[in-house]
């Protein structure tokens, strides 16, 4: 009888698998299935395997020999899952209605043995807590790791997209990961400017002090985190804030660019005062961020097929600042071929990488392949993680 492996029934998503299947006849192709319902849509992958001479169907070793992906990649069957809406969503069965929860099957092509596993992926680990944040005129979400501390503290700031969606997730993870993690939102969400016009740089000052203050924050151990327009925020701040020890800029910019949309001001101001901006690369003098102030390391991590604006030629802005002014601090940059602007914490879907601006409603492709996306997030999510580790000392292990 066919069997998987030990699987966990909840995890972290960014917690990677070992997926086997035991107990297959030995040449037989077997298809494996893994979906989850959110709302009206299925998200959905398929790949057949053919069992090797022991009846097993290994996802770290072995490649599909057809479906949704097509090389040895152990979440292959997670990053591949594609969106189904209306009818076909509404036909497949078998599935939870809770979103988190992934379903993972695995049947004969014979239809002779089918078996099924479900997996409830979180962003919250065991003890993690959160609240919502909304003193000091500050509006985001404070994610709290077990223990009395002191954690070290991360400041994480999403992008162009306003809100705190992608901010509160990767909150969410590092403060599983053993961070007290503040998610900021600087427009898009109430109590804010509706876009990113004219944000004022002593707004996330008292972000600083307010998560510096927290009991059980080290507030000698702080970080900023940000992606996108994020990105090349964590870089100004980091040059603006000297008690940021470390700075992680996913995608992001070495010049200051303008409001978004743009309507001829900048994204951001420092003591009443429009910072200057440019939206050429060429304009590094004028608008270039002075990442040589910055009192700590700094990774950086790129998609060489960006298509929403060129992120590696841009976080080689940067990288050259650093060079000039002889650094005294670690710099990294990641470059990720076949990857966009996508990059994020692994495992999620990488197959919607055409989407419509929350903001401006504009049609947009991140640029790279599913893959080469899938790729990037797994590789550079775990050397992030190690970074942030190494950069703020002390700091538990995952």
């Amino acid at each position: 009888m066919m069997k998987f492996d030990t699987l966990p029934t909840q995890c972290l998503v960014d917690h990677s698998l070992e997926i086997r299947v035991r107990g297959a006849v030995p040449g037989e192709a077997v298809v494996l299935k893994l979906g989850n319902r959110f709302k009206s849509t299925v998200f959905l992958s398929e790949a057949t395997f053919e069992a090797d001479a022991a009846g097993v169907i290994d996802l770290v070793a072995h490649a599909p020999i057809s479906g949704s992906y097509d090389s040895v990649n152990a979440m292959g069957l997670f990053w591949s899952r594609v969106p189904i809406t209306g009818e076909l969503a509404a036909a497949i069965s078998g599935l939870s209605d809770d979103p988190l929860t992934t379903t993972l099957t695995a049947e004969s092509a014979d239809g002779r043995q089918s078996i099924s596993h479900a997996i409830r992926r979180v962003y919250l680990g065991p003890g993690v807590t959160s609240r919502a944040v909304d003193a000091n005129g500050l509006v985001g979400k404070l994610f709290e790791p077990p223990g009395t501390g002191p954690h070290p503290a991360l400041l994480v700031l999403g992008g162009s997209g306003g809100g705190i969606e992608w901010s509160q997730e990767t909150a969410a993870l590092m403060a599983s990961h053993g961070y007290l993690s503040l998610a900021l939102a600087y427009f898009a969400a109430e109590g804010l400017p509706p876009t990113l016009d004219r944000i004022p740089l002593e707004y996330f000052g008292t972000a600083l002090q307010w998560l510096a203050a927290q009991p059980t924050a080290a507030a000698d151990r702080i970080g900023v985190i940000g992606a996108s327009r994020g990105g090349e925020l964590a870089l100004l701040l980091g040059a603006s804030y000297p008690v940021i020890r470390t700075v992680v800029a996913y995608v992001p910019s070495g010049i200051v660019h303008g409001a978004y949309p743009e309507n001829g001001f900048s994204a951001w101001t420092l003591g009443g005062k429009e910072i200057p901006f440019s939206e050429s690369s060429s304009a590094e003098e004028r608008a270039g961020i002075a990442v040589e102030r910055i009192n700590g390391s700094v990774l950086m991590i790129s998609g060489i097929d960006d298509q929403l604006w060129p992120s590696t030629e841009l976080t080689d802005i940067a990288v050259r600042r650093f060079q000039r002014n002889n650094f005294p601090h670690r710099v990294e940059h990641l470059r990720y071929k076949s990857a966009g602007h996508s990059i994020g914490w692994p495992n999620g879907p990488t197959t919607t990488l055409h989407f419509r601006h929350p903001v401006s409603g504009e049609e947009m492709n991140a640029g790279g392949t599913p893959e080469g996306t899938a790729r990037a997030r797994s590789d550079s999510w775990a050397r992030m993680l190690e970074f942030v580790r190494d950069a703020l000392a002390g700091t538990p292990p995952p």
